[in-house]
C-alpha cells in the first residue's frame, strides 16, 4: 500500500508546485518602482553630416529595484538606431537590447559599447542639442544630447 501512495504523492507534489509556479507573474522587465530613480548623464553625440551616422555616448544609472532593458534610441533627426558592442580588436556586433541590473549602471562612454543612430535627416554640428528618447522594454526616457567632438 505504501508503494502505491508514493507515486500518487509525488504526482500531487509535482502538480501543486507547477500550479504555484504558473500563478507567479513573471515579466522580463518590471516597471521602475516609485522608490527608485533612473539617472541619465553624460549624454553627447558626435558631429555628423546629413544622411550620415552619429555615435551616442551616455551613462544610465538604474537606482530602482527592477531590471531595465534598453532597446535603442529614437530621435527626430534619425530613422533608426543600434546598440553596438566590441567583441574583439577588429569586430563589433549589433545587440538587440542590453540589460541594466537593479541598482546598476550601463556605461556607454567606453570604447566597448555605444549607440549609433541615423541616417540623419540633417547635419549635427558641435554645440547643437539633439532631443532623444531612450527606448526601454517598458517605456521611454527623454534626454537632450549635446553635440561634441569625437572625444567628448
Amino acid at each position: 500500500m505504501g508503494r502505491k501512495r508514493a507515486p500518487r504523492l509525488l504526482s500531487l507534489l509535482v502538480a501543486l508546485s507547477s500550479a504555484l509556479v504558473a500563478a507567479v507573474p513573471v515579466r522580463a522587465d518590471q516597471p521602475p518602482d516609485h522608490h527608485g530613480r533612473v539617472i541619465v548623464e553624460n549624454v553627447w553625440v558626435t558631429p555628423a553630416n546629413e544622411a550620415g551616422q552619429t555615435v551616442l555616448r551616455l551613462r544610465i544609472l538604474n537606482e530602482t529595484h527592477s531590471p531595465m532593458h534598453l532597446l535603442g534610441v529614437a530621435a527626430p533627426v534619425a530613422t533608426g538606431s543600434q546598440i553596438i558592442g566590441r567583441i574583439s580588436d577588429h569586430q563589433t556586433a549589433r545587440l538587440g537590447s542590453i540589460g541594466i541590473r537593479p541598482d546598476g549602471a550601463l556605461d556607454l562612454t567606453t570604447s566597448h559599447l555605444w549607440i549609433e543612430f541615423g541616417p540623419l535627416s540633417r547635419e549635427t554640428r558641435e554645440g547643437d542639442y539633439i532631443p532623444i528618447e531612450l527606448v526601454f522594454v517598458r517605456g521611454k526616457i527623454h534626454a537632450d544630447a549635446h553635440v561634441h567632438g569625437a572625444d567628448g
